[in-house]
């Protein structure tokens, strides 16, 4: 006799995603973040402010809503970059995008709460002042929120990105670029102490290892990635690229002598604006020896990461296309790009030297900026990108000492 065994009905096939009422990694990272950025901005950059003198009382608010709402930006932005990037292994880019919206629902009302905490911690300074102690309590209190809050976003963030770590196919070189960066410009930043943009505070050391942390991590860690994803597509297309891993690392002898040869050279087409009666003061002169070397060390790596690595790269990729076949055409393009770019952006400060005339300014923009930006240019594409920033250092290092 037959008998019919009635079946249990599974309503979800095994592997379909499932959703979550909570708060998925995600939207974790992203709401974490512009919380932990929103109050670190407009709290401790406000106190910071405060204890500097830069900032009085009467603005105090003010200043602190608005830093809150840049450090909210700046967090979410890069919460959400990491998130997705960082997403549990096995969902799909779309899921991680769903998570995120879905984690939109409570991001709302932490703001506002991050909002508040961000202020009461900007008010310590004026609470301790004042001797408020019911005010004092509760900025104490906030600053506790505050801490909770930068725990888990680092947590969180810890674990996104060890999971994005874990399928990036350029997790060796890109990290060795970003501590590169991360060390030379936390050098710079301590040998220097350079003053904190709108505020003219000065980093302590403390503060320049902060500072370095977040603009090896914040900025340079999203263009190395981009710039080395984008390097491998185009060097697919063409094996003479040079890249991080390129041939600058298979022949290091003639990658050392070519950017030797090309930093000196650059150094000589600039030394007569340094030689003259009048000659303007090279960075040894300056700074000294210690914060000239930061200094030109962290400007090469820094530079040449962006200039080259991601903008000189993204150009040829879309020009590339634009030019189907005609691919020298694309690289000059390219190239010539990144170093008006890089003028444009030395502009100011070479404005600012005071030359008697508008030719003699162009002359010295011409080869300070726009000849040395074509030949590291050049030696990115064909060498890689440590052949670049050695030209670049030795070029700013041969152009110190012989200008002395």
């Amino acid at each position: 006799m037959h008998v019919h065994m009635p079946q249990a009905h599974v309503p979800v096939e095994l592997g379909a995603s499932v959703p979550h009422r909570g708060v998925e990694l995600p939207a974790a990272v992203a709401i974490t973040w512009s919380l932990a950025g929103g109050m670190l901005w407009g709290g401790m950059g406000v106190v910071t402010r405060l204890a500097s003198g830069s900032l009085s009382g009467e603005r105090m608010l003010g200043v602190s809503a608005l830093l809150f709402s840049a450090g909210a930006a700046v967090g979410l932005v890069h919460g959400v970059a990491v998130g997705i990037l960082g997403r549990s292994e096995g969902t799909s880019v779309g899921d991680a995008l769903k998570a995120l919206l879905h984690g939109m629902l409570y991001f709302v009302p932490a703001l506002l709460l991050g909002w508040l905490v961000a202020g009461w911690v900007a008010a310590m300074p004026l609470a301790l002042a004042g001797d408020h102690l019911i005010g004092t309590g509760v900025s104490a209190v906030a600053w506790a929120v505050m801490a909770v809050a930068v725990f888990f976003a680092s947590s969180t963030g810890w674990k996104a990105v060890r999971l994005a770590l874990r399928r990036w196919p350029n997790r060796a070189a890109g990290t060795a670029l970003v501590l590169a960066v991360f060390a030379g410009l936390g050098l710079d930043f301590v040998v220097r102490e350079p003053a904190l943009p709108f505020s003219g505070a000065r980093l302590t050391p403390t503060g320049s290892v902060v500072a370095s942390l977040v603009a090896a991590l914040w900025l340079y860690g999203p263009v190395v990635a981009v710039g080395l994803r984008l390097q491998g597509s185009v060097r697919r297309g063409d094996p003479r690229a040079g890249g991080a891993s390129g041939s600058s690392l298979r022949a290091p002898a003639v990658s050392a002598a070519l950017a030797l040869c090309a930093g000196v050279g650059v150094a000589a087409t600039a030394l007569p604006f340094y030689l003259r009666s009048a000659h303007l003061p090279s960075d040894f002169e300056r700074l000294g020896p210690a914060g000239a070397l930061t200094a030109i060390v962290s400007g090469a790596l820094t530079g040449e990461l962006l200039l080259r690595l991601l903008v000189v790269t993204a150009a040829f990729a879309v020009a590339s296309r634009l030019l189907a076949g005609r691919r020298s055409v694309a690289l000059a393009l390219a190239i010539g790009l990144a170093a008006m770019l890089d003028v444009a952006l030395r502009w100011p400060g070479m404005a600012a030297l005071g030359f008697p005339s508008a030719v003699t300014l162009v002359a010295y923009a011409a080869v300070r900026g726009l000849i040395p930006a074509v030949i590291y240019g050049y030696l990115f594409w064909s060498r890689g990108i440590v052949t670049a920033v050695g030209a670049h250092v030795a070029a700013g290092v041969a152009l110190g000492l012989v200008a002395l």
